[in-house]
């Protein structure tokens, strides 16, 4: 992506690898459906999910995907929950209000996870695996949750891995789940920059637009299509890079919701001069990530 006036659009699929068969069919029909439309998208699998060895059914899923063209990067190594590299974060502390009061609670146990010599042993234990089983050489890393810490960046600097995409502009697409309602007006975060910006250790970190195929999305379909048009129309005054994610059990639970979206994304970014869809991978090694990066992130983590 040499061109400065091109705005690349990446689709990620996280949690693959993790969870039952229902979630395998989940990430190969999304994939074949995304092979239909000539697009590729970045699958952010768990090398181990759960401290398990990895299903030769999402083996064999990962690998068709993989030869179809679509990107492999890490999700962590185990997940076995949402601390895995750093304190709760948000979003997902609104999805899931009981993560910080769990955390509190076991404070002092999690936080003796945070040295660089953990986190960098876990990174090279996800990056091993991945290239026994995929003959794949991670380049971009994504904690599971958006939970991370400033030790997580100094061991991915460590070993080699110069992108993290983890930090969210927005999280509207998830408060539809919310007891008190549905409200999916655009609301974007203020704290971050909304393009790729260099952060701790110098890691460039590629914040992510929003997911719009949460559950219950389905439910209001329309209104979750027209959202991301917005969000689309924004960001795309904002940023080179724009990140979109998925996950497979939001994917699941609506199937037709999600094509939906993705043919509307794929139309609406068609509209617009000097646009294309890649994965991360691709522009982590063509350096456009890297070109991107044109600011530095804020000094926001406690830990």
């Amino acid at each position: 992506m040499e061109n400065p006036e091109l705005t690349a659009y990446t689709w990620t699929i996280d949690d693959a690898g993790w969870g039952d068969s229902v979630l395998v069919e989940s990430l190969r029909r999304t994939t074949e459906f995304f092979d239909s439309r000539g697009l590729s998208s970045t699958v952010f699998a768990v090398p181990k999910p759960w401290g398990d060895t990895m299903s030769p059914e999402w083996k064999e899923v990962l690998t068709a995907a993989r030869d179809a063209g679509h990107d492999l990067q890490p999700l962590g190594l185990t997940h076995s929950d949402c601390y895995e590299f750093g304190p709760p974060a948000w979003p997902a502390t609104s999805i899931l209000p009981t993560l910080q009061s769990e955390f509190d609670e076991q404070s002092d146990e999690y936080l003796q996870r945070y040295t660089v010599d953990k986190l960098r042993r876990r990174v090279e234990e996800a990056i091993e695996l991945f290239s026994k089983d995929y003959g794949v050489e991670p380049t971009v890393f994504r904690a599971p949750c958006g939970a991370v810490s400033k030790p997580m960046f100094s061991a991915l600097r460590e070993v080699g891995i110069g992108y993290h995409t983890g930090m969210f502009i927005s999280g509207t697409g998830y408060e539809h789940g919310q007891e008190n309602g549905v409200n999916v007006s655009q609301k974007w975060v203020d704290s971050i920059p909304y393009r790729p910006f260099r952060w701790y250790e110098g890691i460039v970190e590629v914040p992510i637009l929003n997911e719009y195929t949460w559950h219950g999305s389905g439910e209001r379909s329309e209104e979750f299509i027209e959202l991301a048009r917005r969000d689309l129309d924004r960001i795309s005054e904002q940023s080179p890079v724009v990140v979109i994610m998925m996950h497979t059990h939001g994917i699941a639970d609506d199937f037709e919701h999600t094509f939906r979206v993705i043919d509307a994304v794929a139309e609406h970014v068609g509209r617009k001069p000097g646009s294309l869809f890649a994965t991360l991978g691709k522009l982590a090694a063509s350096g456009a990530l890297k070109e991107a990066a044109t600011i530095e992130g804020p000094d926001i983590l406690e830990v």
